[in-house]
């Protein structure tokens, strides 16, 4: 980032900042969560199939959560369901590494507290984009879902950094205690919010209905987002095995790839706000084809180093991403709708990724990991090429 760049950013305001530390901690916990079980599915014995319910099971709960929840949070109020999400989980993870202290996960144990946590985790992420076009001006949208996006990329940097020596240090049961206290933080910074919310925050009458709302352009890029979830979904679950398996590395390894990935999408988050200006549609679909055309030579590699570079510029292809998304989208709608339409997203997404990352798991035990990564990147490559033809997303911001 450069000098000028960190001016800007140093301009938002305090809340914007404090807004973006709320969603990160929300975001590493997740993270941190699913690294912990998806490293701890091969030890512990559990099967493909196991894994893929797991990852549906913490996963797709988020769909009622993204739908009930944005609404809540048109109704109720950003901050009130950034504290909701929370008290929630940080009670929930308490519950998980009490349960599996002595390093042995019960899998329906796991199942049920996963379910519960995955229902609201949407939660702090439609609150924040939410209150974000309320923050700022509208010159310093994208600027502010930039600094909103470090919690969509820093968390795979740190969600890598913190699992590998918790497991080490503190066993599979007290590592829980970890994403707990993050949400601890995530429930204080937003009681604080909440005083901000009330001087601050003044949503304008509702001039569309919700259906309205949905614009070809919107669904276009929604859509999207959709496929490229579900076809990257593999990588989450297929990649411990890949890198066992195929790239002759352990648990260093893994740690390793994701925290240069996540390193990567942080350098290039700055980009978002210029990317955002013209075709934002166009520029994530571009987005989507080249971050599928360079993983797919790369699955077959069987040297790390040589993968871990691939990696890395593929985490610097993803970095701008999702702030180019949720900029589009708050500008592409009206605001007191924010709260569903992100929400709604977000459900949507909650399908998409576990989903993929079920079928990655249960054609792992029929094929080799590099088959269905070289699958998963192909249909990275193709979601973005079909949405570069669609009419909506290659219109002007």
């Amino acid at each position: 980032m450069t000098a000028t760049d960190t001016a800007r950013a140093d301009s938002l305001p305090r809340s914007v900042w404090a807004l973006a530390g709320a969603w990160t901690l929300a975001s590493t916990a997740d993270h941190f969560v699913l690294f912990v079980l998806l490293w701890s599915a091969e030890p512990q014995g559990w099967t493909g199939l196991q894994t893929a319910l797991l990852v549906i099971a913490i996963r797709l709960p988020a769909v009622a959560g993204g739908i009930l929840g944005g609404r809540a949070v048109d109704r109720a109020g950003p901050t009130r369901m950034i504290v909701v999400d929370g008290w929630t989980r940080a009670l929930l993870m308490i519950v998980l590494a009490l349960i599996s202290w002595t390093g042995q996960l019960n899998i329906w144990a796991v199942l049920v507290v996963g379910a519960i946590a995955g229902t609201t985790a949407p939660f702090s992420y439609s609150a924040a984009r939410t209150m974000v076009p309320s923050l700022v001006a509208p010159g310093a949208l994208g600027r502010a879902n930039s600094l909103l996006s470090i919690g969509d990329q820093l968390p795979l940097l740190l969600g890598a950094v913190l699992s590998g020596p918790a497991l080490a240090l503190l066993g599979t049961g007290p590592s829980f205690l970890l994403p707990g206290l993050m949400m601890l933080g995530t429930a204080v910074i937003g009681h604080r919010l909440r005083r901000v919310a009330r001087s601050q925050v003044q949503l304008p009458p509702n001039p569309t209905s919700h259906r309205a709302s949905w614009t070809p352009r919107v669904i276009g890029l929604v859509a999207l987002s959709v496929a490229y979830y579900f076809t990257y979904g593999p990588f989450e679950t297929v990649l411990p095995m890949f890198v066992r398996d195929g790239l002759g590395s352990g648990l260093g390894g893994y740690t390793l790839l994701w925290i240069l990935f996540g390193a990567a999408s942080l350098l290039t988050l700055p980009a978002a706000g210029a990317l955002s200006r013209r075709r934002p549609g166009l520029v994530n679909a571009a987005g989507a084809t080249l971050w599928g055309g360079l993983m797919l030579p790369l699955v077959f590699v069987d040297h790390l180093p040589v993968f871990a570079i691939g990696f890395t510029v593929a985490g610097a292809i993803w970095g701008p991403y999702s702030a180019i998304e949720a900029t589009a989208l708050q500008r592409w709608t009206p605001q007191a709708e924010h709260g569903r339409i992100f929400g709604t997203q977000r459900a949507l997404l909650a399908i998409a990724a576990p989903l993929g990352a079920a079928a990655g798991a249960l054609a792992a035990d029929h094929t080799t990991p590099q088959t269905v990564l070289a699958f998963s990147a192909a249909g990275c490559a193709v979601a973005g090429l079909l949405a570069a033809t669609l009419k909506g997303l290659r219109s002007p911001a």
